[in-house]
C-alpha cells in the first residue's frame, strides 16, 4: 500500500473515528465524481442520485430519482426509492447469503436521509463517499457520527 494511499485512510479515519477500530476499512476505489451513494446503494456507478435539486452533485448538474417516488430529503422518500428496487425494512444488519442489505443515514433528531450503505457478499459493507472514493467497513456502524449521522433503517431484499 502506497504512501498516498495511507494518508487518505487517515484523512478518511478523521472524518469517520470509528473507521480507526474497523479492520475490514479498506479504500476500494479511486476518486470519482460519477455516482454518489444513493446511486451506489441502488447500484448505480454512473449517476447521481437524490430526490431534488441536485445543484451538488452529478456531472451535469442532473439526478436521476425513481418515477412516481416523492421528491424530498425525508427518509420516507428513499425507503419509498428503495423499495421500487425489491427492499423492505428488515430488522437487523446481519449478514444473510440470502439477502443484500442496505441502511439509511439520517441527522440526528431528523429524518433527513444523509447517505446510505450496501452490505457486500463478503459480509462487509461499501460506502460512497461524496465525490470521493468508496470504501469498504464491517458493519454500517462504524461510519455513523458527525458527517452521516445516525442510521435509521436496514432493509433488505432477495439478491
Amino acid at each position: 500500500m502506497g504512501k498516498d494511499t495511507e494518508k487518505l485512510k487517515r484523512a478518511i479515519i478523521k472524518c469517520f473515528p470509528k473507521l480507526a477500530n474497523d479492520i475490514s476499512f479498506e479504500i476500494t476505489s479511486p476518486q470519482t465524481p460519477n455516482y454518489n451513494c444513493i446511486a451506489w446503494a441502488y447500484n448505480y456507478n454512473d449517476r447521481w442520485m437524490w430526490p431534488a435539486p441536485c445543484a451538488t452533485g452529478g456531472l451535469d448538474g442532473v439526478c436521476y430519482w425513481p418515477d412516481d417516488v416523492t421528491k424530498t430529503p425525508d427518509v420516507d422518500s428513499f425507503i419509498e426509492a428503495f423499495r421500487k428496487k425489491g427492499y423492505e425494512i428488515c430488522d437487523n444488519a446481519d449478514f444473510d447469503e440470502r439477502f443484500q442489505k442496505i441502511a439509511l443515514y439520517v441527522k440526528p433528531g431528523t429524518k433527513e436521509c444523509t447517505h446510505a450503505a450496501r452490505q457486500l457478499r463478503n459480509s462487509f459493507w461499501t460506502s460512497k463517499l461524496g465525490r470521493e472514493n468508496d470504501i469498504q467497513h464491517g458493519t454500517p456502524y462504524t461510519i455513523e457520527g458527525n458527517n452521516y449521522g445516525v442510521v435509521y433503517c436496514i432493509m433488505s431484499r432477495v439478491f
